[in-house]
């Protein structure tokens, strides 16, 4: 990973002075150039004498070529700051190493009950259990039939009749044919 420093190692190349001054150096060492010059340099936005006048261009050509390679090298610094940073340096795209994972926050409460599952499945039929105990006898016999007065069968409708006390019809079943 690479730092960057804070200043850039380099002095302004120029800087205004009073008029009709001559160029010299100030004591924090910076070049001090007359108002007039300056104005003049300040304005300057087309190169194309340097090239134009031979003279001219044989002695500023090595000059020209520097300055050239220093365009470039900012173009491709300018490029590579925009992609990694983005043009927005409050949302820059590049961020500094993930810091370590924080510690378990406290346990948060217990939720809602949750609604009630679906109905299981029928469970298997249990085992048939013992015989009962044999019950007493009444003095009649059978007293599960004590309340029948009569059964009978009648051949025209093909159908069993129970008549029972206290009912003043008979009841009436279909056997299974």
């Amino acid at each position: 990973m690479a730092n960057i420093n804070e200043n850039i190692r380099g002095k302004k190349l120029y800087k205004e002075g009073l008029e009709g001054q001559e160029a010299s150096k100030n004591d924090a060492g910076e070049i001090v150039i007359s108002k007039e010059k300056s104005r003049e340099l300040d304005i300057l936005d087309d190169i194309s004498q340097l090239f134009n006048d031979d003279a001219i261009y044989q002695t500023n050509k090595f000059l020209l070529k520097q300055v050239e390679d220093l365009r470039q090298d900012v173009e491709e610094l300018h490029a590579f700051i925009k992609d990694a940073f983005g043009k927005d340096s409050s949302t820059a795209a590049s961020k500094g190493d993930k810091g370590d994972t924080g510690n378990t926050g406290p346990q948060g409460p217990q939720g809602p009950q949750g609604p009630q599952g679906p109905t299981g499945a029928t469970g298997a039929t249990g085992a048939t259990g013992p015989a009962g105990a044999d019950g007493k006898n009444g003095t009649n016999g059978n007293s599960h039939l004590s309340g029948v007065e009569e059964i009978r069968f009648n051949e025209k409708t093909g159908q069993l009749e129970v008549l029972l006390k206290g009912y003043k019809d008979a009841f009436k079943f279909n056997p299974a044919k």
